[in-house]
This record gives structure tokens, C-alpha cells and sequence, in this order.
């Protein structure tokens, strides 16, 4: 995966407006356009073969075929490779066992001292943005709330247009936290691009090793998180991130409040 993605993240700022939208649409629509045409693809578009063909070729690509099978293929492997929720009645002490895992590893990889320079520039930081997609959305809007109400200038926004045009707004007073259970999101990958150049600390919150986003990130937490899948719907829990979230709010809270 991190290669697949990082080719597409290498290639993606020089794609045109156009050429973008029709990346986005393909990432969020794969499971449609697998089984399309490159035709029924630009109608639905209401754009051209041509412009399609021209995104898969600027990506890397020798065409939209090899674009949507490299994409589609990325995404059977990682549910080949997780558990998979197969059982009618759930079996409450596997699933126990397993959140119970997840948060003690993840809590064995912390380091005082780390979390304590993340802590400070939580205090120092004029703003605090919190980055995140999909599932991942959900941990950073509470993370802000809760950060709100700890008297930090803090937002979690939802669009994807608006993520991009905070991430080119903010300095190295702010600071940028980004949440992504792959550390490989093409979007979070994007805006993380953004901020490095802008020298904005960046603490970068992730499910999987040795991730595209870590190395762009000042800082790394890492999440343990094993992949659940009940047939297509993605059941992963994000206790984890939830957890590394929390900690720092909290650790903050009591070195500050």
C-alpha cells in the first residue's frame, strides 16, 4: 500500500483540477468503477475519456485499467490479510481479548518524554487543527471539542477543499495533529505535504509501521489496531486512537489546568 500511494501522492500536485477530481472520484468510488468502462467512468463524470486517461497516465500508469486494478487490488489484499467476523452469534471474549490488546500494546510504545514535548506544543500553539478522514473523522471532531472547551483554538473540519486550504494557512506557531489508520490516506498524505513545507509541527497519529505519514511528521504515535471485516463493511475499532487522543488532552490538562 505505501507504495501504491505514495506514487499517486508523488504525482497528484502536478494533476490539474480536473484531473484531481477524477482521482477523488475513483479512490471514494472503486468498488463502482472496478466493474465499469472508461466510458461509463466519463459519463458519469459528465467528463471525457480522454481527461481520464490522461489522470491514470500522469499517476504513473500506463492507462485507467491498470489505475483502477492497481487500486482495487490494494483494497481485496488488506481484507484478505484481516480478520474477518465470520460467526453469527459474536464471540464477546475473543472480541475482549483483541481491544484488549490493541490498548496495551499501544500503551507499552509510549514514551514520557515524547508525549510530554507533544503536551507542550499543545500550550504554545496559537491553533490547533485536527486532520483526519472517513473513519478516522470522528476522533479528531471530539478531540476538538474537548481541546475547545480546554480553551485551545481548535477545529476538525469535514471537507476536504476546506482541509486543504487550512493546511496552506497555518505556521509554525500552529500546530497540525493528523489521524489515519494507514498512515497512507491520499488525502491526509496531501496535507501533510502542505504543512511540512510550511514548517508546521506535526504529530502524526497511525494504525500501521513505518507509514508515508510518519515520515513526513514531527512526531509519532502509534495505534495497535487489527483490521475487522464483517463481508464489505469495514468494523475496525479505533479504541486505540481514541486512547493515544485522549491521553494527550489529558496529560495537558493536568500539566496546564
Amino acid at each position: 500500500m505505501r507504495s501504491l500511494y505514495s506514487r499517486i501522492q508523488m504525482k497528484k500536485q502536478h494533476l490539474s483540477d480536473v484531473e484531481n477530481q477524477v482521482l477523488e472520484y475513483i479512490l471514494a468510488n472503486i468498488h463502482v468503477v472496478v466493474n465499469q468502462t472508461i466510458d461509463e467512468v466519463a459519463k458519469t463524470m459528465f467528463t471525457s475519456t480522454a481527461t481520464i486517461s490522461r489522470t491514470a497516465k500522469h499517476l504513473g500508469f500506463t492507462g485507467f485499467r491498470e489505475l483502477k486494478y492497481a487500486i482495487a487490488e490494494y483494497e481485496e489484499n488488506e481484507k484478505i490479510s484481516s480478520i474477518k467476523l465470520k460467526n453469527k452469534e459474536p464471540n464477546y471474549s475473543k472480541l475482549a481479548e483483541i481491544l484488549h490488546q490493541q490498548l496495551l500494546h499501544t500503551f507499552e510504545q509510549l514514551s514520557q518524554e515524547k508525549i510530554s514535548e507533544i503536551v507542550l506544543h499543545i500550550h504554545e500553539a496559537d491553533n490547533i487543527e485536527l486532520l483526519g478522514v472517513g473513519g478516522s473523522l470522528a476522533n479528531c471532531i471530539d478531540a476538538a471539542r474537548k481541546l475547545t472547551f480546554l480553551g485551545k483554538k481548535a477545529s476538525a473540519r469535514v471537507d476536504w477543499d476546506e482541509l486543504r486550504a487550512v493546511s496552506h494557512s497555518l505556521t509554525k506557531n500552529d500546530l497540525a495533529i493528523l489521524v489515519s489508520h494507514s498512515g497512507e490516506t491520499i488525502h491526509i498524505l496531501e496535507y501533510a505535504t502542505i504543512l511540512m513545507e510550511r514548517n508546521v509541527p506535526m504529530v502524526a497519529i497511525v494504525g500501521s509501521e513505518d507509514s508515508s505519514l510518519e515520515s513526513l511528521s514531527t512526531y509519532t504515535l502509534k495505534a495497535e489496531m487489527t483490521p475487522l471485516y464483517f463481508g464489505e463493511v469495514d468494523l475496525s475499532s479505533r479504541i486505540s486512537l481514541t486512547g493515544l487522543l485522549d491521553t494527550l488532552l489529558i496529560s495537558y490538562a493536568e500539566k496546564y489546568q
